[in-house]
């Protein structure tokens, strides 16, 4: 009986002990914070929704603010403030190649005119070739289009394009390049134009364009207007809440005293006098 009780009170203490962790010592690092460490990322892009209003005090829609509420103004006129990214310029190769099929085929045209002149048959009219073929072997240059943004930096696949300015002048009908400095340099310049999902020269966009119909730097001066597709009587900008405006052609013809019968940027017909000595056009 006495070698039971020594036993019991032996395995006791033994218990215990086996209870109490075998390292005395702290766990090393344990509860302590590590360095930070310091990663170099690039910045995130800007696409300025955060920063651009929806509409400027001054009136004018924000690229942002325009689609947001696109259902409210798709299919109508409307003016927007934002920054030129770039106006398209067809590559110098492309507008060459395009330039001698073009110059090729106005002087086959004139061989053929001088002929039927002179009695010869008309050519026979050969098989509908490709495409391709039909091209000369060029990809034709692209409309005249330029990209705009609520902010400067902004690529160019989240910025509105704007489609259809004219690149003729409307009085002297030459040809008129669009100039405008691009980025924070030009800074926010103000276009007008009909707001769609598909330009009339053929550009598409699921989140919108501009139709071109007046653009204006800073300080309100008119860069170009009107439109390079649509007739000079249909050029016309009718914002909600203002008095319709004339653009372009409409604008032009519009300064002409009816029934003149002169086109745009000419001088009217002298008059002539007839054997009586009254006044009598013909």
């Amino acid at each position: 009986m006495k070698r039971l009780r020594s036993v019991y009170h032996l395995m006791v203490p033994l218990a215990l002990a086996l209870l109490v962790p075998f390292h005395s010592s702290p766990a090393l690092a344990q509860g302590q914070a590590l360095p930070p460490i310091k990663v170099d990322l690039p910045p995130p892009p800007n696409f300025n929704v955060q920063n651009a209003p929806e509409q400027y005090p001054s009136g004018e829609m924000s690229v942002y603010g325009l689609r947001k509420h696109m259902s409210k103004y798709l299919d109508k006129d409307v003016q927007v403030k934002a920054y030129l990214l770039q106006i398209y310029e067809c590559p110098a190769e492309q507008r060459k190649c395009n330039d001698e099929l073009a110059a090729k085929s106005k002087k086959e045209k004139m061989k053929e005119a001088k002929a039927a002149k002179k009695g010869a048959p008309p050519k026979a009219a050969a098989a509908t070739p490709p495409p391709a073929d039909m091209k000369g072997g060029c990809h034709p240059c692209d409309q005249p289009h330029f990209f705009v943004a609520d902010s400067p930096n902004t690529k160019l696949d989240h910025a509105l394009l704007v489609a259809d300015y004219p690149i003729k002048d409307w009085t002297t009908g030459k040809p008129k390049a669009l100039v405008a400095k691009a980025g924070a340099e030009g800074g926010q310049y103000t276009i007008t134009g009909t707001f769609a999902i598909n330009s009339i020269g053929g550009f598409a966009a699921s989140d919108g364009l501009l139709i071109h119909k007046k653009f204006q730097d800073s300080t309100g001066k008119v860069i170009t207007e009107g439109n390079a597709v649509l007739p000079p009587d249909a050029q016309e900008i009718k914002l909600e809440g203002k008095a319709a405006e004339k653009v372009g052609g409409a604008r032009i013809d519009a300064k002409i005293p009816e029934n003149t019968g002169n086109a745009p940027g000419k001088k009217p017909k002298a008059s002539k006098k007839s054997g009586g000595g009254s006044d009598s056009e013909f």
